[in-house]
């Protein structure tokens, strides 16, 4: 029982940065900031 629980939040935190991960991507924040240059073509 304990193993599901822990599953349960570990599901949780996953989710989380991904929806972090999403929503920046919509906003325009990526990692580069934009300077292809630096990121070798991000975009």
């Amino acid at each position: 029982m304990g193993t599901f629980f822990v599953g349960c939040i570990v599901l949780c935190c996953v989710g989380a940065a991904v929806r972090s991960v999403v929503l920046g991507k919509k906003k325009g924040k990526g990692s580069c900031g934009g300077d292809c240059g630096r990121c070798k073509g991000c975009h």
